[in-house]
């Protein structure tokens, strides 16, 4: 059975010189992780000087790993290789997504809301309520995810609105997770290439047809004191239902991902288990946010 540990420990993009190429070289040289690359020669091309550089490096990854270190291995990775680190890291964990104002009739990308879900539930702040409370929040994220597009749209518009909020160093965006397989879509036809519905993870019915539009127009409707105190319940859930991709959604981030993987292309990711129950709890946590706006 493939363990999803030995995606982050098969590569070698460690040290400037080796980049998916060379990586690829090692691994058909039988040189698989990181501990056989201190055991095992090395026959690279004759200009190559790096093999002591990655030797060291891979020792450095290996430490960082076992003392739980994501901001190490984070800085020593191509962000394009972050992927990796999310089954070592997933109980620290945090996924986010942010509302925006209507910029139909260039109102400008206001923040409403932003939700969170992490190992402690899912949260959603306001603006006009706890809004600014987001810094503080987000001081003890070691980690971040986002379903669709975060680090173009999400992150840049939180670093604007907070100058003096740093960003996880590990920051794992599905939409360019999934892109490297060919799929180049928003989160709803993400959710229809992982098969989240086949897993029961999807969003409830009643959230399938609502987009960001939607949100936009029951923001309007629900903020202020008077108000409508469903639209705004509805508002929240549609954003607490974006940033929840949850332990088993993120197994099926880790199996297509593993795809464009020459270390992972042998073996086969667990099969996700237990959605029903995992889609339940959610549920009922999100109900419980709901219920105290």
């Amino acid at each position: 059975m493939f363990s999803t540990a030995v995606v982050l420990a098969s590569t070698f993009q460690l040290t400037p010189g080796f980049g998916p190429r060379r990586e690829q070289r090692l691994w058909g040289q039988g040189i698989a992780c990181w501990a056989t690359c201190s055991t095992r020669p090395m026959a690279l091309p004759a200009r190559v000087t790096g093999a002591a550089a990655l030797r060291g490096a891979a020792a450095v990854a290996q430490d960082a790993l076992a003392r739980g270190d994501a901001d190490r291995l984070a800085h020593m990775l191509p962000s394009g290789e972050h992927w990796r680190m999310f089954a070592d890291f997933a109980d620290g964990a945090a996924y986010l997504d942010i509302e925006t104002g209507d910029d139909r009739r260039g109102v400008g990308r206001g923040i409403s809301a932003i939700g969170l879900f992490d190992r402690d539930g899912p949260r959603i702040l306001l603006a006009g309520r706890d809004l600014h409370l987001f810094p503080q929040i987000a001081r003890g994220l070691r980690d971040a995810g986002d379903v669709s597009n975060g680090l173009s749209f999400d992150v840049p518009i939180l670093c604007r609105a907070f100058p003096d909020w740093k960003p996880p160093a590990c920051h794992v965006d599905l939409r360019h997770v999934l892109a490297r397989v060919g799929t180049r879509a928003g989160s709803r036809r993400i959710e229809r290439e992982c098969a989240l519905e086949k897993l029961r993870l999807a969003r409830p019915p009643h959230l399938a047809r609502l987009d960001g539009w939607d949100a936009a127009r029951l923001w309007r409707l629900g903020c202020g004191p008077r108000g409508d105190k469903q639209a705004l319940r509805l508002f929240a859930e549609y954003n607490l239902h974006d940033c929840h991709p949850l332990a088993d959604a993120d197994r099926v981030r880790v199996q297509h991902a593993g795809r464009a993987s020459g270390g992972a292309r042998r073996a086969r990711a667990r099969a996700p288990g237990a959605g029903a129950h995992a889609r339940a709890t959610c549920c009922n946590d999100v109900s419980k946010v709901l219920l105290r706006l």
